[in-house]
């Protein structure tokens, strides 16, 4: 079928080619000959008036010099014509007719135009009316002796024929050279055209058979081509949208994926890659580039190639930032007989980082139990070998005992309060809290610890400030608070308190003249059992709990808490919520 279709379409092509040639050669055949005769007629014209000029000034120059009627003893039959014309328009004189019976020439177009210039010679082409034949007209205006006269010449155009028959031959000649030339040119480009045609028409009958398109297969016409574009075009600019749509699609289920995704081709250069791949990496990823184009992280590179490992971790620094990255490697073909490789990297440091919290969190659970039990222990071992009957250091021992077991009480109900704000179980209340109240039954509670080192307390607030707070998370704030001010402080040392409100929030500070804390321990306080002072903490009681609960709460309600503190001058702890 592509066959005859070729065979066809050239044949026609060739016939349209040449018809078209030979079209355009007879257009441009017209337009030469017309052109030519133009050409040829006006060196004519202009040699005849050239002449016509010279005839009228010497028929002036005879006039003046002698008078009209010797103009019969020199002017007669001959090449030119000569006629002498009134100011009226009645004929004075004419060379080669009867004066007394031509008509008055006053509207001849000539006379018409040399009276409007007068001195000037003026020209007209017509058929002459006396003689019935074509004659060029010169006349010129004049005065001989005051009396104004015409003085008109004119020369039969008896050579117009002849030009127009030698613009026609040099038509035909024109013509017959571009139709040979045109017929060479035809068959030149017919050959020219036919293999690239050829190789044109096959795809496209391919292209139509892909597409099951039937109906314009026995169109055997150049405008098959057309309409096979235009189809072809059609079909390919849906198949294109579809592609997009599809790839728009693959981008953002790509996109949607937390976890960072990079393909290579077969040749080791990125194919394709999502969003998260450039946020772990802090970098802009290209299709087309290699690896360490885009990542100097060599570790990788060499993952990357490394055929016997396909999971791994990685320790890496980006932009100052130390993270950990879990990456995985997957072959996967593409194209039939091509495989590439597929990377999923996970940023794993903030699960490493819980993990590491997790691990110190019960060895530290495991430290702070296992010291008061084994205290215990060691009491209760010592009360059942016999000291049990000495009523003093049994006595003693069971204080002991005592204090060590409230120690227990105080560390399991903090961590439970902790699990309890962490897990969000306290319904949050949407009381109004008189935060004066609550600072003053802290205050209170914390009375006799303040007075055994002689610590002043100073409160600075509004009366009727309130706040909307669950009412025992805002007594642990300022319990845990005020309770280290107390116990990090000096002998006779000073806590004071602010409480005030900025643009619908409320700011606490509470601030000690005690030990202070060193700048590089500072961000580490709030962790759970951390301690800057930890014999001095366990000495008095403290579990490790109080800073962590204090920070859960305030985020709780999206606020924030500050630290400012210098070494053996004391702390600011202020809290916007």
């Amino acid at each position: 079928m592509a066959t005859d279709l070729e065979k066809g379409l050239t044949k026609k092509m060739k016939t349209k080619i040449f018809g078209y040639t030979i079209l355009v050669i007879v257009i441009i055949s017209f337009l030469q000959g017309i052109f030519s005769y133009e050409v040829y007629k006006n060196i004519y014209l202009e040699e005849n008036k050239k002449q016509l000029e010279v005839m009228v000034n010497e028929v002036e120059r005879y006039i003046k010099n002698f008078d009209i009627q010797s103009l019969y003893k020199v002017y007669e039959k001959g090449y030119f014509r000569v006629t002498i014309i009134d100011n009226k328009g009645i004929v004075l004189y004419d060379s080669e007719a009867d004066k007394n019976k031509m008509e008055n020439h006053s509207k001849r177009p000539e006379i018409v135009k040399a009276n409007k210039y007068p001195g000037k010679i003026c020209f007209s082409m017509r058929k002459s009316k006396t003689l019935n034949n074509f004659f060029l007209y010169a006349a010129k205006k004049v005065e001989i002796g005051n009396k104004p006269i015409f003085i008109r010449v004119s020369v039969l155009l008896d050579k117009i024929d002849v030009i127009l028959k030698k613009a026609l031959i040099q038509t035909l000649k024109f013509a017959l050279i571009c139709i040979i030339l045109g017929m060479v040119l035809t068959i030149g480009i017919s050959s020219l055209l036919y293999q690239p045609l050829k190789g044109l028409i096959s795809l496209i009958t391919d292209g139509l058979k892909k597409f099951d398109i039937v109906e314009l297969e026995e169109e055997e016409d150049l405008k098959w081509l057309t309409l096979s574009f235009t189809k072809l075009y059609q079909l390919l600019e849906e198949k294109i949208n579809e592609i997009n749509s599809l790839n728009d699609r693959l981008s953002a289920l790509l996109n949607s994926i937390e976890l960072g995704i990079i393909f290579f081709d077969y040749k080791k250069r990125i194919l394709m890659f999502n969003q998260q791949a450039e946020k772990i990496f802090a970098t802009k990823l290209k299709n087309g580039t290699s690896l360490l184009e885009c990542i100097r992280i060599y570790e990788l590179f060499e993952f990357l190639y490394n055929e016997n490992t396909f999971e791994k971790e990685f320790e890496i620094t980006i932009n100052g930032q130390n993270k950990i990255l879990k990456v995985t490697k997957k072959g996967i073909k593409y194209n039939e007989d091509k495989e590439g490789i597929l990377l999923i990297v996970s940023d794993i440091t903030f699960i490493k980082k819980l993990e590491k919290i997790r691990s110190d969190f019960v060895a530290n659970v495991s430290h702070e139990l296992k010291t008061p039990l084994t205290s215990i222990k060691g009491f209760v071992e010592t009360l059942k070998d016999g000291i049990i009957e000495e009523k003093d250091v049994a006595t003693k021992f069971l204080n002991i005992i005592e204090v060590e077991v409230e120690r227990l009480v105080r560390l399991i109900n903090d961590l439970l309060y902790l699990s309890e704000i962490e897990n969000v179980k306290i319904p949050i209340s949407e009381d109004e809290v008189n935060i004066k109240d609550v600072v003053n039954e802290c205050i209170e509670l914390l009375r006799f610890k303040a007075e055994n080192k002689n610590v002043k307390i100073h409160l600075k607030l509004d009366d009727e400030l309130k706040i909307k707070i669950h009412k025992d998370w805002l007594k642990q704030i300022f319990i845990n608070l005020i309770d280290n001010a107390i116990v990090y402080n000096k002998e006779n040392g000073e806590v004071i308190i602010e409480v005030e409100k900025l643009d619908e929030r409320i700011t606490i500070r509470v601030k000690d003249t005690g030990i202070g804390i060193p700048q590089n321990e500072i961000e580490r306080i709030f962790e759970r059992f951390y301690r800057v002072d930890k014999g001095r903490s366990r000495k008095l009681g403290g579990t490790g709990l109080g800073l962590s609960i204090v920070k859960h709460i305030v985020e709780l309600y999206n606020g924030k808490i500050y630290v400012k503190s210098e070494v053996g001058k004391g702390s600011e702890f202020t809290i916007v919520i």
